[in-house]
């Protein structure tokens, strides 16, 4: 009977981690159960103190056996049950954390297939091995036992919540850096729990979400072992710790941190100025079809219309996506791909701004940038050369160059600096700090840029490789945060994926598409579209007219309210006169945040390392 109540218990456990995980899961997009985040990982941690418990067992054994009531029903007490647990502790939180993120990165098998599939069952090992699993393993060791102090509870989970942000930060940079949906993420469409962001990036967000998990289970397993302690003691002696729960009332006041920025600076309508109007292309080519010379004219057409198309809903700048143009023809090194986009640009009296590429040919090296065109001047010739290669795809990484003897892979050459595009819109002259495709996922490269002088983000990403799933909305999380942590508007526009522009407090500008006559979407097979009278918010809810007033978020969508189709749209840019934009604390001091969870977690093990020392000295003399 023994026997069986244990191996339900171990079940139960496991089955707590599976749903841990599951809303880890649902968390993020193309879920978007932000809520979920502040408590997915409440089961798994109580489950930890089950499996892996410490010593309130044995201190109450002792005390009961004091009191003469032997308590011979927990299944903790017994050493190698401790072992058990353990192992299923460790197998049960890898097993999961990998099956999640196989989840979350599914859409990668749509690249490059069939090394999409590899990538699915290849990265989503990394990222759980390295930077998931290990702080689950590590959790045991660090939760506080019932009967320390209040301030030593605080510090070890701090501790363990810092160690949760630096291997986040940790996953950033390592291996070339993939910071692809960090746990902040989850709450994009949240705009009250990232506000905090201004002050320590994306990383205070991660912490504060990871310690109310922590602070959550705590409160539960502390009430669940008080009652559980009275009763079978039959009030027998004076519990050794009290109900009260400091930790939980510190993750509250974290995560209420986060709304009182918000309501402290509040949008309102008379701090708000609008800047002009931008318009977004989305050309919706194939990933693998832009490389065909035999579309490259058609596609051509279709940008120059879609981008007609934008004069006619009279937007002050044209945003073109990542390779909009074919990547044969790169603006700079072709003459005529240059003419035909200054003439585009003088011929609707709007600037461009877009992604594009710039090839040496005395040097034979390729580059992907963004780069402005001006209708008066032309092409300026300072551009944005990307920084952050995407590994494989665009280069080879050091560390793995035999890979590029086995399978092709790119070779570009990569920028250094922040480089600012100059853009004249309604007359004044803007710096634009812009970002490529996967580079708005670092945090440090929108710092970087923010601090070189940006009056604004542009973002011009190809999600046409994700597959019409989640990918894209993972990958436009990454976008707000960019926001909120410089406090400058971004402008957003993809070949097909998410096209928008967020204001300063990271929230989407309600966004208008470019319809036909019979409001369907505008794909440019008419030479004229006449602006939307309708939007949809991310839902694909219709937004009637009137209700534009309410300033839902929008992204550019088509009539399904699907963000995956070619079409135009424009979205107003604005800024607040509340926020010193590009000058946050996040952008003057960096990654401070991250050096404090590393010197709390260095605080601890020292601690520990001194106590161990002492426990041997200690053996030593009794010897």
């Amino acid at each position: 009977m023994g026997k069986i109540k244990k191996s339900s218990a171990n079940a139960a456990a496991v089955i707590a981690v599976a749903f841990s995980f599951c809303m880890y899961v649902a968390a993020f997009e193309p879920f978007g159960a932000a809520e979920l985040a502040y408590v997915f990982a409440v089961p798994a941690i109580l489950a930890c103190r089950f499996l892996c418990g410490k010593n309130e067992a044995a201190q109450r054994r002792a005390a009961l056996e004091r009191a003469g009531l032997a308590d011979k029903t927990d299944p903790r007490d017994s050493e190698a049950q401790k072992k058990r647990g353990k192992k299923i502790w460790l197998v049960s939180a890898f097993a999961f954390s990998y099956a999640a993120w196989i989840a979350i990165l599914v859409w990668l098998r749509h690249v490059y297939p069939p090394a999409g599939y590899a990538a699915v069952m290849l990265l989503p090992l990394i990222i759980a091995g390295l930077f998931i699993f290990p702080w689950f393993a590590m959790l045991p060791k660090m939760l506080p036992s019932l009967g320390e102090n209040h301030a030593a509870r605080l510090v070890k989970l701090a501790g363990a919540a810092s160690l949760w942000v630096a291997l986040e930060w940790v996953r950033s940079w390592i291996f070339s850096g993939f910071p692809w949906n960090l746990l902040a993420h989850s709450q994009w469409l949240r705009p009250a729990s990232i506000q905090s962001a201004e002050y320590g990036g994306v990383w205070i967000v991660s912490f504060t979400l990871i310690f109310f998990n922590l602070a959550i289970a705590e409160y539960v397993y502390r009430l669940f072992e008080w009652q559980r302690w009275k009763m079978s003691s039959n009030f027998a002696g004076k519990i050794p710790y009290s109900r009260f729960s400091p930790e939980f009332y510190a993750a509250l006041a974290l995560a209420m941190s986060g709304v009182w920025i918000y309501i402290s600076k509040m949008p309102r309508p008379e701090n708000r100025e609008t800047a002009f109007c931008a318009g977004m292309v989305q050309t919706d080519f194939a990933g693998i079809l832009k490389w065909d010379e035999k579309l490259a004219e058609s596609n051509l057409a279709i940008i120059e219309r879609l981008t007609d198309g934008l004069k006619l809903a009279q937007a002050d700048v044209a945003l073109w996506p990542e390779a909009a143009t074919p990547p044969r023809w790169p603006v700079v090194g072709t003459p005529a791909m240059q003419k035909w986009i200054e003439r585009l640009s003088a011929k609707n009296a709007m600037p461009i701004i877009m992604g594009n590429m710039a090839y040496d040919f005395a040097e034979k090296t390729a580059q992907g940038g963004a780069f402005a065109v001006s209708p008066k001047d032309g092409l300026y010739e300072k551009f944005y050369a990307k920084r952050r290669l995407v590994p494989f795809g665009e280069y080879v990484p050091s560390w793995c160059k035999w890979l590029g003897k086995v399978v092709p892979t790119g070779d570009m050459k990569a920028g250094s600096e922040p480089v600012l595009l100059e853009a004249e819109i309604r007359g004044k002259k803007y710096k634009v700090g812009a970002l490529i495709c996967y580079e708005d996922i670092f945090p440090k490269l929108g710092r970087e840029t923010a601090k070189a002088g940006a009056d604004m983000l542009f973002v011009c990403t190809n999600d046409s490789w994700y597959g019409r799933e989640g990918g894209a909305w993972q990958h436009a999380a990454h976008s707000a945060f960019q926001a909120v942590s410089t406090r400058l508007p971004l402008m957003r526009s993809s070949n097909n994926g998410l096209s928008a522009v967020f204001d300063q407090y990271g929230n989407m500008r309600p966004s208008f598409t470019l319809k036909n006559a019979d409001s369907s979407t505008w794909n440019a097979d008419t030479p004229s579209p006449a602006p939307a009278l309708k939007i949809a918010d991310p839902y694909g809810n219709a937004l009637e007219p009137e209700s534009l007033k309410i300033r839902r978020s929008s992204p550019l969508l088509d009539s399904d309210g699907s963000i995956y189709f070619r079409g135009a749209g424009f979205a107003d840019v604005v800024f607040y006169k509340n926020f010193r934009a590009g000058d946050t604390f996040y952008v003057r001091h960096g990654d401070w945040f991250v050096g404090l969870c590393f010197v709390n977690l260095a605080y601890l093990a020292t601690r520990s390392l001194i106590r161990k020392i002492s426990k041997l000295m200690r053996r030593a003399n009794a010897q």
